[in-house]
């Protein structure tokens, strides 16, 4: 009798051993020696810091803080670039999230007045009333921003005191989907 449990002990201690020794190798070899080439890529930009990354079949979910307080169109083609270098065809959509760290409500309320104004313009094809209109909101919340056009993105910078808050948005048919956050609150 007691050898029949002696079996079923070395039984069940080297089941939990082999699980313990997969799971553990299976964490090892994706924490230090397989890395996503697209990841790896886009956490070697320097002023784009990676807050989440996640990739599927078809998609590309990503998740970014920058971390410039001015000339926000250099950094966002740069990490573009480096998606479109390092994606395969198959992927279809991407997604990318601009996570600001700023709690500042001024800030944030400025960044959703932003995008009625910004909207009718890529509606209407008028952009030069933008600025002003984008000045106008800014003397209401003693705001300094910094508007950036060309013609596939807006971008704008918004700027009170240290705090600073980005906002971008497709004015093409283009298949990046943007997404800004400051927070978990949706601009």
């Amino acid at each position: 009798m007691s050898r029949r449990i002696l079996r079923i002990f070395v039984i069940i201690a080297i089941g939990i051993t082999s699980f313990g020794l997969l799971v553990g190798g299976t964490y090892l070899y994706d924490s230090y020696i397989y890395v996503n080439p697209i990841e790896k890529a886009l956490s070697e930009i320097e002023t784009v810091e990676i807050c989440h990354f996640e990739e599927s079949d078809t998609s590309l979910y990503i998740t970014a803080h920058f971390n410039s307080q001015k000339g926000l169109q250099p950094s966002f083609y740069n990490l573009l670039n480096k998606i479109e270098e390092q994606k395969s065809n198959s992927v279809v959509n991407c997604v990318v999230n601009i996570k600001n760290n700023s709690n500042n409500k001024e800030l944030a309320k400025f960044l959703k007045a932003a995008k009625l104004p910004i909207y009718e313009a890529i509606n209407t094809g008028h952009f030069t009333a933008l600025p002003q209109q984008l000045t106008v909101l800014s003397q209401n919340e003693e705001i300094d921003y910094e508007l950036e056009m060309d013609n596939q993105f807006v971008f704008v910078t918004a700027n009170k005191g240290d705090e600073y808050a980005h906002l971008v948005i497709n004015s093409r048919d283009l298949p990046y989907r943007i997404i800004t956050t400051m927070g978990e609150e949706y601009v």
